[in-house]
């Protein structure tokens, strides 16, 4: 698997540890930053990924989306189970995970996410030149979200 560098945006320094080395573990770089400002200015660096907590203080994490996605850059949110944040992120292109995420679903985003955004920008280049292809048939991040979901191992079960 190639390396990617992933932009870690997170506050909570448990967290920002346990990803970190969850990715960097898998062969990843990663650089980790605490607050939105300092996100902000390394999303110029050009990161492959961006993945963020959604609090981020005065701002949250699918601010910090919006930017990554016009930089070209996949984004990650991660916060409590929130159907409305969740639509938001997706109606952004953003990949919404819920906080009690493990290793194997945070490393299966980082894996999957660049692919898909790519396979969906070819499939909108093909609608755009095919008159029978329509946008609406084109890959979207909650395609991605429910095959995490599916992948995701069930919970063991005590007897």
């Amino acid at each position: 698997m190639p390396s990617r560098t992933v932009l870690i945006v997170a506050p909570t320094r448990p967290l920002a540890a346990a990803w970190s080395a969850w990715l960097t573990g898998a062969g990843h770089r990663v650089d980790v930053v605490t607050s939105f400002p300092d996100a902000k200015a390394r999303l110029k660096s050009g990161p492959t990924l961006m993945i963020s907590e959604v609090r981020l203080g005065d701002f949250n994490g699918l601010h910090l989306a919006i930017r990554a996605l016009a930089e070209g850059i996949p984004a990650v949110v991660i916060g409590a189970p929130d159907t409305v944040l969740q639509r938001e992120a997706e109606r952004l292109g953003a990949l919404y995970l819920t906080s009690d995420l493990d290793q194997a679903d945070l490393l299966r985003a980082v894996d999957l996410l660049p692919r898909a955004i790519g396979l969906r920008q070819y499939a909108s280049r093909i609608a755009t030149n095919l008159s029978f292809l329509s946008s609406s048939e084109t890959a979207s991040t909650s395609d991605l979200a429910l095959a995490l979901a599916r992948q995701r191992k069930p919970a063991p079960t005590t007897s």
